[in-house]
């Protein structure tokens, strides 16, 4: 299977958590039942918020600089760093450049679709349908 991913529609997440969320691979839009495999475009000087999931979240940083917090631990973040975020640790990444920050994550188990990621969720199944 091919995903272009810059095909791939998102739904954009307002301030102060700005960034777009494009679901790229689940088992909702491709039936995927291993994972679900999504893309963040976090906007300059905006952050994902604090937050966790109940099921393991890597991510990769694709492009841009910031920092990560996780489980309370700060690190600088660039180009080819892996993350790993363990279910139920609270974790963030923050950008703190003028630079667009890319990640790539990857959920294992599947996330479950709610909140802004249910809508991303809808929107990728609308155009694959």
């Amino acid at each position: 299977m091919k995903v272009e991913v810059w095909k791939v529609p998102g739904i954009k997440v307002p301030a102060p958590n700005e960034r777009v969320l494009k679901v790229l691979m689940s088992p909702e839009v491709t039936n995927t039942p291993r994972l679900t495999i999504l893309f963040s475009i976090i906007s300059p000087h905006s952050t994902t918020g604090l937050h966790t999931h109940e099921v393991d979240e890597f991510m990769y940083i694709v492009a841009g600089r910031g920092e990560s917090i996780i489980a309370g631990e700060r690190s600088e973040v660039e180009p080819d760093v892996l993350l790993h975020a363990p279910a139920k640790v609270q974790h963030e990444i923050r950008n703190l450049s003028d630079e667009t920050l890319k990640l790539f994550c990857i959920f294992s188990p599947p996330l479950k679709p709610q909140g802004f990621f249910e809508r991303a969720t809808e929107i990728a199944k609308s155009v694959r349908s």
